[in-house]
């Protein structure tokens, strides 16, 4: 695939089976057709879902990464973390000129603030994107290697996104999103390279990391009506893991207001109108992971 930078992505799996990668395909496809909604059904005995969930929420990752505001535009008040220093240093952004310099001051808590006279700093907007990032609240800059890495490795570019013009969400268990979420790869946890917030049905909202969030986790459909969807979010895409058949033909009748894509991957057996099914059985599975 051609990324918005007119480079060819890469492809990162977690578990290089062939199974699993037929059902990636299968989503990016799916997703990256308007309106198209596909169900995956998998049999109950599969013993490998927890890793085929995690592949599938990486190549969902990989495809709003695409969203990643590459030019965003700043405002006065702003935090930033400067990611050129070895210790940890957070600025406010004061002034923007007119001939694109920006003055930045440093946020100095603590006691600290009773011995020290905050830094301030003029940079350039090229300087300002490449050496520090929008934050809104505190993050450890070792979070911020991480999406680093993983930006890296998919489109070669040393970049951290920190702003998403539009993101996706996924419906799933607190149990399903805890368990995935604690795969490895990269040398890091998933969730520590994916921003993301994870939304309680009460609407709380728990980021994984302080940025801009690429992807909201909630537990049902519900949830992310009320508190994403009815907040004018722009949502490109929606991947349920193991959901209820109810919440289905609700986003059916939603879709064509908010004009996301969907795909469903169950355990259970049912059908719904307006998707298109794939039934996968055991023998099947079995025999494509032998080839």
């Amino acid at each position: 695939m051609v990324d918005k930078f007119g480079r060819t992505k890469n492809v990162i799996e977690i578990e290089d089976s062939n199974f699993i990668s037929i059902n990636t395909t299968f989503l990016e496809k799916t997703l990256t057709e308007k309106n198209s909604n596909l169900l995956l059904q998998i049999p109950s005995s599969y013993q490998n879902t927890e890793l085929l969930f995690a592949n599938l929420l990486l190549r969902l990752t990989e495809l709003q990464f695409l969203e990643a505001d590459t030019d965003p535009e700043y405002e006065v008040g702003m935090t930033l973390k400067a990611m050129q220093f070895n210790k940890r240093r957070d600025f406010e952004l004061i002034q923007i000129f007119d001939n694109n310099d920006y003055r930045l001051r440093e946020i100095i808590k603590g006691k600290k603030k009773a011995n020290y006279s905050p830094a301030v700093i003029s940079t350039t907007y090229e300087k300002l994107k490449s050496k520090y990032v929008l934050i809104t609240g505190g993050t450890r800059k070792k979070r911020l290697e991480g999406i680093r890495t993983i930006f890296n490795q998919l489109y070669g570019v040393d970049f951290i996104p920190s702003k998403f013009k539009s993101k996706s969400i996924v419906v799933c268990k607190k149990s399903i999103w805890n368990g995935i979420a604690s795969i490895e790869i990269l040398e890091s946890k998933l969730k520590d390279l994916i921003p993301s917030t994870y939304i309680t049905k009460k609407g709380t909202e728990q980021p994984t990391i302080n940025i801009d969030s690429a992807l909201y986790f909630v537990p049902d459909y519900s949830t992310a009506y009320q508190c994403v969807l009815c907040k004018g979010e722009k949502i490109d895409n929606i991947l349920l893991l193991d959901p209820k058949p109810n919440q289905l033909p609700t986003m059916i009748m939603d879709q064509s207001e908010h004009h996301f894509g969907i795909c469903a991957i169950t355990t259970q057996n049912f059908e719904v109108e307006g998707f298109s099914t794939w039934r996968w059985l055991k023998e099947e599975i079995d025999l494509i992971n032998s080839l």
